[in-house]
């Protein structure tokens, strides 16, 4: 039996059934390859379609971009609108001002004063509503985040980092810093 099995007609008989096999294995792979193709190109077409949607994507955020930047540019533009609005009567103030000075043949040094400090003190009030504050200096102890020491003295009569004089005014805008109030800082010699 052994012998029937791996004689040339039982290996014969091997082979028919196996190309009988192999036959129908290459319709079917044929059929997977149309399957394929079908589906490769439905896969491309969504590639494709998604590509193009995320370009009008890319395409929209860049309008969208630029629209917000001109947006900007324009609310910075007119932002200070109401600002100079307010402003406006101070110059006027400052114009009346001057041609008053320009009428007079002697200006005294107290009408001077008295003119220059109405218009300090209206300039100040529309600043100080728009979050102006000033610096306070007078018997402070020196701050290095609101101060800036541009000269020291030794006063002994005073204390060490203790303010002696403001040279220039220092301001707040809503809280931050805006400039340091320029000061003179007593500095104590070391025994």
């Amino acid at each position: 039996m052994v012998l029937v099995e791996n004689s040339p007609a039982a290996e014969s008989r091997r082979h028919s059934e196996e190309k009988p096999k192999e036959a129908k294995k290459e319709p079917e792979t044929n059929a997977k390859i149309t399957g394929s193709t079908g589906e490769i190109q439905k896969k491309e077409a969504e590639i494709k379609e998604l590509r193009e949607t995320l370009q009008r994507l890319q395409a929209d955020f860049e309008n969208y971009c630029k629209r917000i930047d001109r947006q900007k540019k324009e609310f910075v533009e007119f932002a200070n609108t109401e600002t100079i609005r307010e402003l406006l009567p101070l110059l006027d103030s400052f114009q009346a001002a001057i041609e008053k000075l320009r009428d007079m043949e002697i200006v005294s040094k107290k009408e001077a004063l008295e003119g220059i400090g109405a218009l300090e003190k209206h300039l100040f009030a529309i600043m100080q509503k728009h979050g102006l504050q000033e610096i306070g200096t007078r018997e402070k102890k020196f701050d290095p985040l609101l101060h800036e020491a541009v000269l020291h003295e030794n006063n002994p009569e005073k204390k060490d980092n203790e303010i002696l004089e403001e040279l220039q005014k220092g301001f707040l805008l809503k809280g931050k810093l805006l400039r340091p109030a320029k000061v003179k800082i007593n500095r104590a010699e070391k025994k």
